[in-house]
Order: C-alpha cells, then structure tokens, then sequence
C-alpha cells in the first residue's frame, strides 16, 4: 500500500534548505552594499554564488520529486510544490539581482528609482517575475555580462522547472520509482 506524502509548501527540510540558500544572497548582498573588496571580485563572488545555487536548486528539486516516487501524490500537492519552488527561485534571483545592482549601478538599464532601498527591493523582485515567467517586459535590461548571465542562470532555471518537470513530472517519477525498484533487487 503506498502512503500519502506531502509535497507541499510546508515541508520544512527544503524550506530551511532555501532559506539558507536565500541567506547567503542576503550575506553577498551586504559584502556588495559595503563595497567590500574590488568590483570584479565581488561580481565574480555573486556568480559563483548563482551558479552554485541554480545547481542546488535542481538538485532539491529532484530529490524532492525522488522522495515522493514511492508515494501517493495527489494534484493540489503536485502544484503546490512547483508554486512553493516558483516563488523561491524567482526571490532569490531578486536578490542576486539586487546584489548585482550594488555592487555595479549600471548594471541595469531602466531602474527609475534612485538610492531607495524598498523600491529597488521591489523592482527586482518585479524583474525576476517577468524574467522567470519569460514575459521581460524590456523596461528593464541587462547590460553587463554578469547581469546577462545570472538572468541567463535564471531562465535555464525557469525553463527546467516549467517545461521538463512540469511537462514530464509522472515520468521522472516513473523513472525515480523503477531505478528504486531495480536498486531493491
């Protein structure tokens, strides 16, 4: 008899996994703010940083879909895990992008606000939204290649979530469910 198992927003393993990952971007967020070492060092480290985390990322997301292949997942569970992954990718790029944005100003093209903390806050946020939706409006723009590369990071991100695990969710966790099973015998 297969067992019910949660996927949804509420399971706190991976919530404290991302929150720690977003905690990190907080930290180089502060080292940008502060100015702290030379600009190309600080891109380099927030690079680093995004890469390392978008390859975490797919590593969570498949372990999480792995643990439940054994398991009765209903509809609701299954939206609510890809919703829960969505708004944490797309807040965590936010982030990066906010970094990226103090540590070089001209990194972006389109930014109205000047000096204030709250609305950049939330016109990152916005940008990663449209970025990870594939919707980029074009008010906002890239124009350094590390901006063009952590946006890049992110829709690589965006477009394994939404069209192969979205799109072949039941046959990754078929695959999950018969490697388990061959692993068994």
């Amino acid at each position: 008899m297969q067992r019910k198992i949660s996927t949804g927003l509420f399971h706190l393993p991976n919530l404290y996994k991302f929150s720690f990952v977003i905690l990190i971007g907080v930290v180089v967020f502060f080292i940008g703010r502060k100015e702290i070492g030379d600009q190309m060092v600080n891109e380099a480290i927030l690079f680093i940083y995004c890469i390392a985390k978008t390859i975490y990322f797919f590593s969570l997301l498949f372990d999480r879909i792995k643990e439940t292949a054994d398991h009765q997942v209903n509809y609701k569970d299954i939206l609510t895990f890809i919703g829960y992954n969505a708004m944490l990718i797309v807040i965590s790029y936010a982030i990066d992008y906010l970094c990226l944005y103090e540590i070089d100003k001209n990194s972006f093209s389109g930014i109205t606000t000047h000096e204030q903390f709250l609305p950049h806050i939330i016109t990152f946020l916005y940008f990663s939204i449209a970025t990870f939706s594939t919707a980029g409006f074009g008010d906002i723009a890239p124009t350094t290649i590390t901006a063009r590369l952590l946006i890049s990071a992110e829709m690589m991100l965006s477009w394994f979530l939404t069209i192969l695990v979205i799109a072949n969710f039941s046959s990754i966790r078929e695959t999950f469910r018969q490697q388990t099973k061959e692993d068994k015998e």
